[in-house]
């Protein structure tokens, strides 16, 4: 059997559903009717290179079928015929399987945004009405900063699991140091390709809000996450794709538009998907929650073909 590699399986995925009008239907197969008997029991599993009719027991290998469907003879043509199809990524099951390590704890020294009178409490307040946060509303989502220790002069932005605290983000609002200077892997059991900001939120909402940063989810609100940066996990990927949420605007920063199109492809087949064109060196922090919501309310939702002229754009 010729294994199928990934770009491969994207490609037959697009096929299958725009040939066969196969859907996906659970535990990584696509279900339609056969294309042999007519039947409504036909399955294709990607992930493990197989189809099946559970009526007429017609199970050709993938190639095959598309040879029997294109009237093609040799695998070299199936290639070339496949290639044709832009190709979009398919569900598997979940990869980078992490074990959170218990008792995970704020750093020492840490204090909460609201608490302290000192200069360094005043600044840390400071910093954050600055970039347009209220303080009241970031205390309850555990906000604060350090006075000590290694995370002295640093804002801490607790990330929550299933209402824990399972990682966080250290950011230098005063003093020397890094930028940021966030835990290591080895520290939590996990590391950025294995976390989103505000992760209970795609469980809880019809529609997510997707940025890069923690500031620029918060600044929209409960139902925005972050997702560490523009590129995106696999991991990150299949949580949203699994995930209830059925609309998914994507907001990645303005020098990210490539990134925010590639993951609008991936994931146009399991939710709504709008993109968010920013400004020049623009981003949801920098526009505000207000014009950042009418910017949303002025994009419409894209389609497979909507995103592909998009992209062509970009290089006209």
């Amino acid at each position: 059997m010729i294994s199928l590699n990934k770009n491969i399986k994207k490609k037959l995925h697009q096929y299958l559903k725009q040939r066969l009008g196969m859907y996906d239907y659970r535990r990584g197969w696509l279900k339609g009717n056969c294309p042999y008997c007519g039947a409504h029991k036909f399955g294709v599993n990607l992930g493990q290179s197989r189809s099946n009719c559970f009526k007429c027991e017609n199970h050709p290998s993938l190639f095959q079928l598309v040879m029997d469907l294109e009237y093609l003879s040799t695998i070299p043509e199936v290639l070339t015929y496949l290639n044709t199809f832009e190709g979009v990524d398919f569900y598997e099951e979940l990869v980078e399987p992490h074990e959170l390590k218990k008792d995970i704890t704020l750093p020492e020294g840490y204090r909460n945004i609201k608490r302290g009178n000192n200069t360094l409490a005043r600044a840390a307040r400071n910093y954050v009405k600055n970039r347009g946060f209220d303080i009241d509303f970031v205390s309850l989502k555990g906000w604060g900063y350090c006075d000590r220790g290694k995370y002295f002069g640093y804002l801490i932005m607790p990330f929550y699991m299933k209402g824990k605290v399972c990682y966080f983000n250290a950011r230098l609002f005063l003093g020397n140091g890094p930028k940021f200077n966030n835990p290591l892997v080895e520290d939590f059991g996990l590391g950025k390709s294995m976390l989103i900001y505000n992760i209970d939120a795609l469980f809880l909402y019809k529609t997510i809000y997707a940025f890069e940063s923690v500031t620029n989810a918060t600044t929209i609100g409960d139902n925005a996450i972050g997702l560490g940066g523009k590129k995106i996990s696999t991991w990150q990927k299949n949580i949203i794709i699994k995930s209830p949420c059925e609309k998914v605007i994507i907001g990645l920063d303005d020098d990210a538009i490539d990134d925010a199109i590639k993951l609008a492809f991936e994931l146009v087949d399991y939710k709504k998907v709008k993109i968010l064109e920013f400004p020049y060196k623009k981003d949801a922090n920098d526009m505000g929650r207000k014009k950042t919501l009418k910017l949303s309310h002025t994009s419409r939702y894209l389609k497979y073909g909507d995103i592909i002229t998009l992209k062509n754009n970009m290089y006209n």
